[in-house]
């Protein structure tokens, strides 16, 4: 496509639940290649390692970040010091969303990540002369709005079992953004940050995730792996009341 793709492998793209009705699963890559030549113009390229701080909260917001490859963490500290994770992100996510010039969230490396940074200013200027692309990067906002609420309905469900089926079936979602299906799903997160985002103790998502193995509903290939050992079961268990 371009120099990025020689040097980088890569060039900036976002993928969202669409707008409108598309065909490539449940979040969609949006961007054409024009589109992706345009952001690539304006674009740096900066690598992390795993741990590494990508974004303070309330640090100066001068730049949207696009995930390559990788995933991160984004938290906040409650006034009593306590962490809230609000959201895992990976691939073709954009984050350092910001308010009143401020960035809202920490994020944190989880794996080696890749990012694209897109200056603000430059970001805004090229958005305001391009409304394919302004139409886009609205619908990938939208699509943030749309995994609060998703985190919202997880924190609301009574049961640890379904909290957890719910967050496998999004990172499973986002997977499916890719061509390449699969049904084993990557959880490079640890047990203790998948217990944060879905409101549990460690040892409650210990002991629920291998309640799920030994069910049969999904199956535990290593730690930071599960496979779905079948589509069907697995959807019946996310739609149970229990």
């Amino acid at each position: 496509m371009t120099d990025f793709n020689r040097f980088f492998g890569g060039s900036p793209n976002i993928s969202a639940v669409p707008m409108r009705p598309g065909n490539i699963g449940p979040f969609k890559p949006l961007l054409s290649e024009e589109d992706r030549l345009k952001l690539a113009s304006i674009a740096s390229v900066r690598h992390y390692n795993a741990s590494d701080c990508l974004i303070h909260e309330d640090d100066e917001a001068t730049c949207l970040l696009n995930i390559a490859s990788g995933v991160v963490k984004a938290f906040n500290f409650m006034p009593n010091g306590k962490k809230i994770i609000q959201g895992f992100f990976s691939a073709n996510d954009l984050i350092g969303f910001a308010e009143n010039g401020r960035y809202i969230n920490t994020v944190k490396a989880i794996t080696p990540v890749t990012a694209f940074h897109l200056p603000i200013s430059a970001l805004e200027t090229l958005l305001r002369s391009n409304p394919n692309l302004h139409f886009y990067f609205l619908t990938k906002t939208i699509h943030e709005l749309w995994l609060a609420r998703q985190h919202a309905i997880v924190l609301s469900q009574s049961s640890a079992k379904k909290r957890l089926l719910m967050l496998i079936n999004l990172l499973k979602m986002h997977g499916e953004s890719s061509e390449q299906k699969t049904q084993q799903i990557h959880l490079p997160m640890s047990r203790a940050d998948i217990a944060n985002y879905a409101g549990l103790a460690i040892e409650t998502v210990s002991r629920n995730l291998n309640q799920l193995n030994r069910q049969g509903i999904i199956r535990l290939v290593t730690p930071q792996c599960v496979e779905l050992t079948d589509e069907n079961t697995f959807e019946a268990a996310l739609l149970s009341e229990h």
